[in-house]
């Protein structure tokens, strides 16, 4: 009898190695920032950078994501941008993703950017030879660009480029219809564990959280997804 329990366990953790070796770990969100409510864009920008201003200035380059169904994403950015600007974060250069609303800031040169930069490698290229100690290189794009969780992302060509990890910080948008949830439920169950996947899930979730709060302007919520990953959770 003893051998047979031994032969069972034996068969339970090899299948356990293989299938993490297979679909790997998928580790499990961490809330930054609690459901707040603000009154207008900006002001979460600026909340996440106080709340993330260690990290923030300890990088030389950042990724910026802004969700395409959100539309005051650049907003978001804006005040985020402003208030490193007014806490001396030296940031010299932003690439702009040509068709994504754009974040300002006084004094620093844009440089738009397009697919064919992309696929060519003529912006890692340059983003490269921008990165200098002492300054932040701030990279602008869509959610699904700037997100490691996309296996196809930017951020992870940029870790592999410049030998380290870089900071993603991209907006998800959390004010979703009951139809959209299920269509994203369905998405989340059927991938498995797909990378993407995880934004989808977390997607679900913080909308059906952030639309039980009582009537506010708007909602936001922030998620760490693995160790330079952030997620930015917006419910109007």
């Amino acid at each position: 009898m003893q051998r047979w329990l031994w032969f069972f366990f034996s068969i339970l953790i090899s299948t356990s190695v293989y299938f993490t070796i297979r679909y790997g770990l998928r580790p499990k969100p961490i809330p930054v920032i609690n459901a707040t409510e603000f009154e207008q864009p900006p002001q979460i920008g600026a909340v996440i950078y106080r709340g993330l201003r260690e990290e923030v200035r300890s990088e030389h380059v950042l990724l910026l994501g802004s969700d395409m169904n959100l539309a005051d994403s650049g907003q978001v950015w804006t005040g985020f941008l402003k208030t490193a600007l007014a806490d001396h974060v030296e940031i010299p250069v932003i690439f702009q993703r040509e068709g994504v609303s754009p974040i300002e800031g006084e004094g620093i040169q844009i440089v738009p950017y397009s697919e064919q930069m992309v696929t060519s490698g003529e912006l890692i290229k340059q983003i490269k030879s921008r990165v200098q100690p002492g300054q932040l290189v701030i990279i602008h794009g869509t959610t699904d660009e700037m997100s490691h969780l996309h296996a196809e992302s930017l951020s992870r060509t940029l870790d592999k480029e410049l030998e380290r990890p870089v900071l993603a910080l991209s907006t998800v948008n959390a004010t979703l219809t009951s139809e959209e949830q299920e269509r994203l439920l369905k998405e989340c169950y059927a991938s498995h564990a797909e990378a993407a996947a995880r934004i989808d899930c977390s997607q679900v979730r913080e909308s059906r959280m952030l639309s039980k709060k009582k009537s506010g302007k708007i909602w936001a919520a922030v998620e760490r997804h693995g160790l330079k990953e952030y997620l930015v959770f917006v419910h109007h």
